[in-house]
C-alpha cells in the first residue's frame, strides 16, 4: 500500500505487484495438480494465504513511520487471524470478512497508486509499477464482488464452475481481466442484471484508465524532454 507522496519510497509498488502476481499465479499451479485442484478446503486455505501474502508483501516496502503502513499492516492481521479462525470454524461470517478486508486493502492501495501515478511530476520505475499495480488492483477488486455476486445471486453467470457451492478464484480472476481488457471471449458471461453492470462498468473502466495513464505519461516524459 504505497504512500500519498509524489515520489514513493523506490521498489513500494515493486513488493505490491510481486505480491500480485503470487496471488494471480497460485490457483493456476494448484489447478494442475487434478487431486489438489479438487480439494475445497486446500483451496480456500490457499486463497486465503494469497490474500495474507499480498498484504503483508504489499506493506513491506513501506516506511515504518508512514501511516498508511500500520493501516495495512493491521488489515494484513486481521486477514490472518481471520483465516486461521476459518481453518477450525468455516463460516460464511468469517469467509465475508476476509472478502471484506481484503477488498478494502485493495480499493485503498488502488486509491492511493492512482493518485501518486496521475499526480506524479517525473516517469521513473515505481511510477510505471504503480501504474500496472493499479491495472492489475481493478482486476482483483472485481473478481472479488463477482464472487459474492455468485454467492449471493446464484445463476447470475454462466459458464462458472462450482466449487463447494462457490466461483474458484481463478476463474474470476480469469472473467475479470477478459472483462476488464475488453477480449470479450463468451466462454462465461453474465445473465443477472447487477452481473451484466458490473462487467461492463469494468470494461468501461479499464479502456478509460489505459487512456488516461498512457496520456499522462506522455505528457510528464514530454515535460521532461523539454
Amino acid at each position: 500500500m504505497p504512500t500519498l507522496t509524489r515520489r514513493s519510497k523506490a521498489g513500494n509498488y515493486a513488493f505490491l505487484m510481486s505480491g500480485l502476481l503470487l496471488l494471480f499465479l497460485l490457483m493456476p499451479l494448484l489447478s494442475t495438480f487434478p487431486a489438489l485442484a479438487k480439494n475445497a478446503f486446500l483451496i480456500r486455505v490457499a486463497v486465503q494465504a494469497g490474500y495474507s501474502g499480498l498484504m503483508l508483501i504489499g506493506v513491506w516496502g513501506l516506511p515504518r513511520e508512514n501511516t498508511f503502513f500500520k493501516f495495512g499492516l493491521a488489515l494484513a492481521l486481521l486477514s490472518v487471524a481471520f483465516s486461521a479462525i476459518d481453518v477450525f470454524y468455516n463460516s460464511i461470517v468469517i469467509e465475508l470478512c476476509i472478502k471484506a478486508v481484503v477488498l478494502l486493502f485493495s480499493v485503498t492501495s488502488a486509491v492511493i497508486a492512482a493518485k501518486h501515478v496521475f499526480g506524479g511530476t517525473r516517469v521513473d520505475r515505481n511510477l510505471l509499477f504503480g501504474a500496472m499495480c493499479v491495472y492489475l488492483l481493478m482486476g482483483l477488486i472485481w473478481a472479488i464482488l463477482y464472487g459474492l455476486i455468485f454467492q449471493f445471486l446464484p445463476g447470475s453467470f454462466n459458464g462458472i464452475e462450482v466449487l463447494d457451492g462457490k466461483a474458484p478464484m481463478d476463474t474470476l480472476l480469469y472473467y475479470s481481466f477478459v472483462t476488464l481488457a475488453s477480449l470479450g471471449y463468451g466462454d462465461i458471461t453474465p445473465v443477472a442484471p447487477l452481473a451484466r453492470t458490473l462487467a461492463y462498468f469494468e470494461a468501461i473502466g479499464g479502456q478509460l484508465y489505459i487512456a488516461i495513464m498512457l496520456a499522462g505519461l506522455v505528457g510528464l516524459f514530454l515535460n521532461e524532454r523539454r
